[in-house]
């Protein structure tokens, strides 16, 4: 038996209701933050059998008043599937038998395997209906409804979980409602250079791998942050990889493609990104100009690969051909000084390419300023692209560094990609240079930006430094 539960007003027309209802259907992240994704199934290759006891399914598609528009299954991944099983439901679409029809009804039916317990982010009911409800007259508003077949005398009153939760989730549609109404648009775009599916999967893997070192954190800064987003950073930097260079084969078995150089983490600070990458069995160095308290807690074969190290791009032979051999892969995460020098330093070394994580803005040789930072050949190079996926962040000076980068970036010869990478951090943006700009010598631009900086003498390079310091 249908009961309703709760109600509220609709601050969009009938004929958006679809829409949100779609969108919602295909994204159950947006709606349930232990969701992790949602995937469309096929009718006919559905892994589950109903075991909802409360609801005839011979007559699931016929409702007075509704004619049946479409019939939509999909599976519900759950961030944790470690305590959540995925869930499959059948959402199907209904047509009110209006003059003018639009689709104002929604139910939603979750097909249980047989003995399974309805998982922790679904509502403990067999069935969830979202009504749009037209208003009347000039005085009432429209309204959208949800009603359920509740399990087990579920209740409904104002502070049960059954409540709130279709409290929260009408509030849910009426604001996605609101936002198609008015032309919001999602102001930051994920999943540009690695897929989100492919992403989340493999962070699943690493996360489940390497979240015991939030235990083992012995530095004074947040360990559940500082892990968490090395791992994240090291899922995304092997997708990448695998998907730039070709497969190696290792003791007669094929391996991820890799940077034939290796990799270097210029300002690696506690050393975590590169003991992760070097567990993986990729090579390479981190650098830093002073040595920390991690850097004992890992075993010999990450110790001997973490250098103290101040870069000095005023030196003979810069940059070092001992830490930048051919083909070497730079990372700068929150590298500070050193952020302006990655592309720079990517663009002297042969073959090589770099990823850069900024933070603090600087240019060359002093903090950035915007008016006095702008070479002015970087004002035609500026992306246009990332500057409006940026939005209003590209009026702020962090969001005014990224262009200068950007712009930095097509001036040492590499085609600039852009992605807001999925960890906990604020300046989550990163840049990326791994294919050269066809007809641009990058090399000849570069060398000509560090005689620049060697010229006005301003550039002071940091000295290493004790441990604690």
């Amino acid at each position: 038996m249908w009961l309703g539960v709760a109600q509220c007003t609709a601050h969009f027309p009938a004929e958006l209701f679809e829409g949100v209802m779609m969108n919602l259907i295909l994204h159950a992240e947006l709606t349930v933050g232990l969701v992790l994704r949602t995937e469309v199934v096929p009718l006919d290759s559905s892994t589950s059998t109903s075991d909802t006891k409360n609801i005839d399914k011979s007559v699931l598609y016929e409702v007075p008043g509704y004619t049946l528009n479409q019939v939509l299954r999909r599976r519900l991944l759950p961030k944790v599937p470690e305590r959540d099983a995925s869930l499959e439901q059948d959402c199907i679409l209904y047509r009110d038998d209006s003059p003018d029809p639009d689709v104002t009804l929604v139910t939603l039916f979750p097909l249980l395997q047989p003995g399974q317990k309805m998982p922790h982010y679904h509502p403990d009911v067999d069935a969830l209906a979202f009504r749009y409800l037209p208003s009347k007259h000039d005085a009432a508003p429209p309204l959208v409804r949800v009603d359920v077949v509740p399990r087990n005398s579920a209740s409904r009153d104002e502070g049960s979980r059954l409540y709130k939760t279709c409290v929260t989730l009408l509030e849910i549609i009426d604001k996605h409602g609101w936002g198609l109404l008015t032309g919001y648009s999602k102001r930051m775009i994920h999943d540009t250079v690695v897929p989100r599916n492919t992403y989340q999967d493999f962070y699943h893997v690493m996360k489940k791998k390497y979240q015991h070192l939030k235990e083992e954190w012995v530095e004074s800064t947040d360990a559940v942050k500082n892990v968490f987003e090395d791992i994240g950073i090291a899922t995304f930097l092997m997708l990448l990889w695998r998907d730039t260079y070709p497969p190696v084969i290792e003791n007669n078995q094929e391996k991820w493609g890799r940077p034939p150089g290796g990799f270097v983490d210029a300002g690696c600070g506690a050393g975590l990104l590169v003991h992760i990458l070097l567990s993986e069995g990729y090579q390479g160095i981190g650098l830093d100009i002073r040595a920390r308290k991690s850097w004992d807690t890992y075993p010999t074969s990450t110790r001997s690969r973490l250098h103290v190290c101040a870069l000095d791009p005023l030196s003979p032979g810069f940059p070092p051909k001992n830490y930048f051999p051919p083909g070497i892969f730079l990372i700068g995460n929150h590298a500070d000084e050193l952020t302006p020098w990655l592309p720079v330093t990517a663009a002297l070394v042969p073959s090589a390419s770099y990823i850069s994580i900024p933070c603090c803005p600087w240019s060359f040789d002093k903090g950035f300023h915007r008016a006095s930072s702008i070479f002015p050949s970087f004002i035609e190079q500026e992306d246009k692209t990332l500057k409006k996926r940026l939005g209003n962040t590209s009026s702020s000076t962090y969001g005014a560094y990224l262009c200068w980068l950007s712009a930095l970036t097509k001036e040492c010869g590499f085609q600039g990609e852009y992605e807001a990478l999925r960890i906990p951090s604020t300046r989550n943006w990163c840049i990326i240079g791994r294919y050269k700009l066809p007809g641009h010598d990058g090399t000849a631009r570069a060398s000509q930006l560090l005689a620049e900086v060697v010229n006005r003498g301003l550039f002071k390079t940091r000295k290493n430094v004790a441990a604690g310091h």
